[in-house]
């Protein structure tokens, strides 16, 4: 991971501030039942929609992701709960981008984070049949679901399930639907840690912040000049790469702590951080 990459991620967290035992026996029955639900999903599904438009179950994106190999740690909780993380951010990033939800299942509050309840049961009871069906998904998305998709493997996909938690709980949502679920003799109501789209709405900013950063991240990272083995980046909008600015910037190169810098221009002065 590049340093600039680096300092990325760390300035997302800065913008945030921020027993499961099945008997052997019992798991084909689990399977059959994950099954029967998906088949009355796709049945519900045929008959809901959401402004006229049938939105897409959220199958299709969990696919995408395992396809990609983007479920880090693939068949394990780590990579269960990644897989997690990354489609409630999807649906974030399409509610910043476009005022609309990338899918409609239901976002529940757990103690790692947010869950898509029915693709984390069936990634843990069914995973090599999810993986299967993963591969041999051929996706039809349209321009906005591959922006959105886009942007979430950019911003999140190479951070780790940890991380991708820690970011989640810096969201109060979150918090309020996760303790909105935990009962006085510890049991925990899953229906009760639903989170609902108007609080998810309250916190957008944040995620309209980390869209920009990146996206000014991407243009700088299009820019960028190698001297003595240093990596400047720099926005080709603002700065012009002159003879006298590449003697200027090899004299720099000779002292320089670090291999990748950024370059701007602050009230005519350059400015190396």
């Amino acid at each position: 991971m590049s340093l600039e990459r680096i300092k990325f991620l760390k300035s997302i967290k800065k913008l945030l501030k921020y027993k499961t035992i099945v008997a052997k026996h019992f798991k084909h029955v689990i399977i059959i039942m994950h099954r029967i639900l998906v088949d009355i999903t796709l049945i519900n599904n045929s008959f809901c929609k959401l402004g006229g438009v049938k939105m897409r179950d959220v199958y299709e994106y969990a696919k995408y992701f395992i396809k990609n190999k983007l479920d880090t740690n693939p068949n394990t909780y780590d990579g269960n709960m990644k897989l997690q993380k990354l489609l409630f951010f999807a649906n974030m990033i399409s509610l910043a981008t476009y005022d609309k939800l990338l899918f409609e299942e239901p976002i529940c509050a757990f103690k790692n984070g947010c869950v898509i309840e029915k693709i984390r049961l069936r990634y843990k009871s069914d995973y090599n049949s999810f993986y299967n069906d993963s591969l041999s998904f051929n996706p039809d998305f349209n321009i906005e679901e591959y922006d959105v998709l886009s942007d979430t493997v950019g911003i999140f996909g190479e951070l780790s399930a940890k991380e991708l938690s820690e970011i989640n709980h810096s969201y109060d949502f979150w918090n309020k639907s996760y303790k909105n679920s935990v009962k006085l003799n510890g049991y925990r109501c899953k229906e009760d840690s639903i989170v609902d789209i108007d609080d998810m709405r309250t916190e957008i900013q944040k995620m309209k912040l980390i869209l920009d950063a990146y996206h000014q991240n991407k243009i700088i990272d299009q820019n960028n000049e190698i001297v003595n083995g240093v990596k400047f980046y720099y926005d080709s909008k603002e700065v012009e790469i002159t003879d006298e600015l590449l003697d200027e910037l090899y004299d720099f190169s000779l002292s320089a702590d670090e291999d990748s810098y950024t370059l701007y221009i602050d009230n005519g002065k350059l400015v190396i951080y």
